[in-house]
């Protein structure tokens, strides 16, 4: 079983793009992408903010209404990672606890 850290919530872009870079990975659910949950124009907006060594890589899952963003230029995630945070997403929606703010800290 690989390990995956508590996840956190990172809601402005610049901090965003700044997770992308460190080579983290973020799942966004579209009911927080605005109240049309524009997912296109949200994908475009992470596009244009990332810098030169940011490849972002956008994995769709609609029937959970999720988006997983993940930097091409570095390393993935293995699948198991990337199962275990969407089923933190998933327990945060469904018990309503929600996902605490992320504290500064580096990559």
């Amino acid at each position: 079983m690989t390990d995956v850290s508590a996840p956190y919530w990172v809601s402005e872009l610049p901090e965003l793009v700044g997770e992308l870079q460190c080579g983290k990975w973020a799942i966004a659910r579209w009911k927080h992408l605005g109240p049309d949950e524009d997912l296109t124009h949200w994908q475009a907006a992470v596009r244009e903010a990332c810098t030169a060594d940011i490849d972002p890589l956008f994995l769709d899952i609609p029937r959970r209404s999720l988006t997983i963003v993940l930097n091409t230029a570095l390393p993935a995630p293995d699948d198991e990672q990337i199962h275990l945070s969407i089923a933190a997403v998933e327990a945060s929606r469904f018990t309503g606890r929600p996902i605490r703010p992320k504290h500064d800290r580096d990559c």
